[in-house]
């Protein structure tokens, strides 16, 4: 079997990487080649192009990438001309992927989508063509099957893969020092430009809450990110670390946390959360204008309620987010209360075992049939 992978984010590379070996267990016959970082060329992919040339975040940054973007695009279709697989299976990156998924598409080449782009909540058009194209779509949110079947696709729920990478995390040794404290988590993204917009605002708020509470504080950084994006770190006595992300959220009694897949992240771990973002100004007046849901964290949108507070542009500011941290801080009501909110999202992510699910719905969407011992049904949304 010969398959066409592609993943533009960090997220979809740890996604793509776990689904690449959970097809490469059932086909050991399995060639993938494609776009993916790391994690996707260490399960076995052959990048055509890496990701990282092409992560961008924002709908104006977009622009800067368009030259890379085209020649992306070029050299997959070039490749997928040459190698002709069996299928693509497109992990998120929407935009990049829209673009990819034509020239495939009109090429013969069947679609499967994975991790499903999120178009359905801002851009309704995009959703129906995907679902016109797609042989399959493979969803991570069980609302989001519903939304796609609607549109007339093969849409399958598959669960959320974090639910068992979270706990295999937990599961290990942690070499994170005793907690002699209470701890203060700062995920401030993983593009280098938001955490240029984030960190700032994050960084003075947390020093403020360090001396009134006696905390302790942690920042993450992002796989490939570069230090200097944390100035000021060391002298303000933040902590930054890029490993034991899972175990530190999970010894956290509060974390500030950008929009993103991480307040899932901090969500499996029961961490109490303060969701924030900021964008360009541009870009911010285009999403108001096409954003078709009431939250921007997933986890409030996974809960169906505002389990968490939101930040955003100029709401996000020192002040306000000392505010919110200080509340849940002096709060022991307020925090369970948060926590309880955040199992319900948990559960809402389906059960371990999706990376699983989802490789059996990939190649019985190619016509091939899952041994019966593997869990590889989908979920019922």
């Amino acid at each position: 079997m010969n398959l066409l992978l592609s993943a533009g984010e960090a997220s979809g590379d740890l996604h793509g990487a776990r689904l690449l070996r959970c097809l490469a267990a059932r086909r050991p016959d399995l060639r993938a080649f494609g776009m993916g970082g790391a994690r996707l060329v260490e399960a076995g992919l052959d990048p055509i192009v890496r990701r990282e040339a092409l992560s961008v975040v924002g709908i104006t940054e977009v622009f800067e990438k368009l030259p890379a973007v085209r020649r992306a695009v070029r050299a997959l279709d070039a490749a997928a001309a040459a190698r002709r697989p069996d299928a693509a299976v497109l992990i998120d990156f929407p935009d990049f992927h829209a673009l990819l998924a034509r020239r495939l598409f009109r090429a013969g080449v069947p679609l499967v989508f994975y991790v499903s782009p999120q178009v359905w909540a801002w851009r309704r058009g995009r959703a129906r063509t995907i679902a016109r194209r797609a042989r399959r779509i493979v969803t991570l949110f069980a609302f989001e099957t519903e939304i796609y079947r609607r549109l007339g696709a093969d849409a399958e729920w598959a669960g959320h893969p974090l639910v068992e990478e979270v706990a295999e995390d937990l599961a290990l040794p942690s070499a994170l020092p005793e907690k002699r404290r209470r701890r203060l988590v700062l995920l401030p993204g993983s593009r280098a430009g938001e955490v240029a917009r984030h960190w700032p605002v994050l960084a003075e708020a947390a020093v403020r809450l360090a001396r009134r509470f006696d905390l302790d504080v942690f920042a993450v950084r992002a796989p490939g990110l570069p230090e200097g994006l944390f100035d000021g770190a060391a002298s303000r006595g933040i902590a930054v670390t890029e490993t034991g992300l899972h175990p530190l959220l999970a010894s956290a009694d509060l974390a500030f946390v950008a929009s993103g897949t991480a307040t899932l992240d901090a969500a499996l771990c029961g961490t109490p959360m303060v969701v924030v973002y900021r964008t360009s100004a541009v870009s911010h007046a285009i999403a108001r204008a096409l954003v078709k849901v009431r939250w921007i964290a997933l986890v409030n949108i996974v809960a169906g309620e505002p389990v968490v507070p939101e930040l955003i542009q100029g709401a996000l500011t020192p002040e306000a987010l000392e505010r919110a941290g200080a509340e849940l801080l002096s709060s022991p009501e307020k925090a369970e209360t948060m926590r309880r909110g955040l199992a319900r999202a948990a559960r809402a992510l389906g059960p371990p075992g999706a990376s699983e699910r989802a490789a059996g719905l990939v190649l019985s969407a190619l016509g091939e049939r899952a041994p019966r011992a593997a869990a590889s049904g989908a979920l019922a949304p």
